[in-house]
């Protein structure tokens, strides 16, 4: 063995061996170890005394008092600079707290000149306008085609930098908006608030006093610091807005790099750590707003497309009123007595499929009896039973007004079937109350009312398509009675004898009753 392999083994053996300081630390540790699970109360004053330090070493020592528990006036004056400087935005705040209201504020100050001048076409009162100049076709189809080139100038991009914008706003409204007062004058009962001619003398008083204001305000303060956040853009909007009542940009950018600072050193997370005795305390930031241009998409296509769609109700509601008034004079009789609106408020609450053709239907009944069966049925028998002309056209005539009759009679069926005591009348009474507990009765419900819609519309359908042809029809023999030589009718001469009026008033009446009641029941199929 050489005198390096003695060495190399030396100095091996003397690596291996502990010292006493060596020892002493690892029986120290022991006991801590020891000590620390055993006395958490123990270990508890450890960790405080240790962030009492830590707020001794940072540059905001003079902010608190540990050994007493105080907070200085040092701490109140910090408050109260921000307090001065965000009072005049502040009370914007205290008198506009509905949030609808900024959020449009936003978004119409991103809006493009485009958007701007679309966005009027949503005022109501245009719409009106626009409604009295057009039809509601017209209208609806341009409503839409506004709303898609408004909608789509929000680009990603866009959409981001309102996003961003909003987010900006929430965080310098709710900085603004703390209540800075009610703290302060925990320093100093006297303060008066918003009265900033002298700067006040405030008193030291304990921390556990303003311990959840200090809470509420870091999370508050400590949003600020994010980055992502431009803020150029919002106070050219704030200043555009509201003038000089908001802070400076260069004043707010000092209130960041302050509140950048305190973060950094954590004296306020030492401070509330300290006074609430846990050092386990850890301040969260989190900032959630939702999206701002989805709902406010949604909410202007909702509020246009619900505007059009009540003009066009009214339209329609002031044509049927019309119309029925020009055919029956006022409202005519309920002689449905089981298809009816009455009914329709019990399907309603129990949330079931409704009887959806009950005023057409009572007035093609309430038609079909006073007028088909009286006046046309007159005009029939002395123009089709009397009148000399061609089979070949007047039997569609013919056929057409037998069928209203037999749908006269189907109607009445119909709404009979619908009875308590008949067998769908009494299905339906008996699987109402059910409907709560069994989907399979509130199906069988929607069933029976459904084919009951269906053999209603049939009725409208198949009545208004005789009803045009009869009309057609008449149409033509008024126009072959005024002819020197007719050439459908022979006789017209001798059928004049047969009724008390003119022919041509009789004719021509019985067309506008059934031209009226046409467009009437049309406008029910339409809707």
């Amino acid at each position: 063995m050489d005198i390096g392999d003695s060495k190399e083994i030396n100095s091996k053996k003397e690596k291996n061996v502990e010292t006493p300081k060596e020892k002493e630390n690892f029986f120290q540790m022991i006991i801590s170890t020891l000590f620390k699970s055993s006395s958490p109360d123990i270990e508890n004053k450890r960790r405080l005394k240790a962030i009492a330090k830590n707020i001794a070493k940072t540059k905001y020592h003079a902010f608190y008092k540990s050994n007493t528990f105080e907070l200085t006036p040092q701490f109140a004056k910090l408050f109260y600079d921000f307090y001065r400087l965000v009072s005049p935005s502040k009370k914007i705040f205290d008198n506009q707290e509905n949030e609808t209201l900024f959020k449009r504020q936003i978004i119409n100050y991103s809006l493009s000149q485009q958007q701007i001048d679309i966005l009027e076409h949503f005022d109501q009162q245009k719409i009106i306008e626009m409604s009295k100049k057009i039809s509601i076709t017209e209208l609806e189809k341009q409503i839409e085609l506004d709303l898609n080139t408004f909608t789509m100038d929000f680009d990603g991009e866009k959409t981001e930098k309102i996003e961003n914008l909003y987010k900006g706003f929430i965080m310098y409204k709710d900085f603004c908006s703390f209540d800075y007062y009610i703290l302060l004058k925990k320093f100093k009962s006297t303060l008066k608030e918003n009265s900033f001619t002298s700067e006040p003398l405030f008193e030291k008083i304990n921390a556990d006093y303003v311990l959840d204001d200090m809470k509420d305000f870091v999370v508050i303060a400590y949003a600020l610091t994010d980055n992502s956040i431009d803020w150029n853009p919002l106070f050219a909007m704030l200043k555009e807005r509201y003038g000089n009542d908001v802070i400076q940009i260069g004043t707010w950018k000092k209130i960041i790099t302050k509140i950048n600072s305190i973060r950094d050193s954590k004296v306020l997370d030492y401070i509330i750590q300290h006074v609430s005795k846990n050092p386990e305390y850890q301040v969260k930031v989190s900032f959630k707003s939702g999206s701002l241009i989805d709902p406010y998409i949604d909410s202007i296509q909702t509020e246009t497309r619900n505007f059009v769609a009540k003009i066009k109700s009214n339209i329609k509601e002031d044509k049927t009123t019309s119309l029925m008034t020009q055919v029956f004079g006022s409202e005519p009789t309920q002689v449905l007595k089981y298809y009816t609106q009455e009914m329709n408020g019990i399907f309603s609450k129990k949330q079931l499929t409704e009887y959806m053709y009950t005023d057409a239907l009572n007035y093609l009944k309430v038609f079909l009896v006073d007028f088909v069966k009286k006046n046309i049925r007159e005009f029939f028998d002395v123009v089709v039973i009397r009148g000399q002309w061609d089979s070949a056209l007047s039997s569609p005539i013919s056929n057409a007004y037998q069928d209203l009759l037999k749908i006269s009679d189907k109607i009445s069926d119909l709404d009979e079937s619908l009875a308590d005591e008949s067998s769908i009348g009494m299905k339906i009474k008996t699987l109402l109350p059910k409907t709560a507990h069994d989907p399979g009765a509130e199906s069988i419900i929607n069933r029976l009312v459904e084919d009951a819609n269906d053999l209603a519309k049939t009725a409208i359908v198949t009545s208004t398509q005789n009803l045009i042809l009869i009309g057609r029809t008449i149409k033509q023999l008024i126009e072959d009675y005024a002819k020197p030589k007719p050439v459908i009718v022979q006789n017209w001469k001798e059928l004049e004898k047969f009724i008390d009026v003119p022919m041509k008033d009789f004719s021509v009446g019985i067309y506008k009753k059934i031209y009226y009641f046409v467009q009437l029941m049309q406008t029910y199929l339409t809707m």
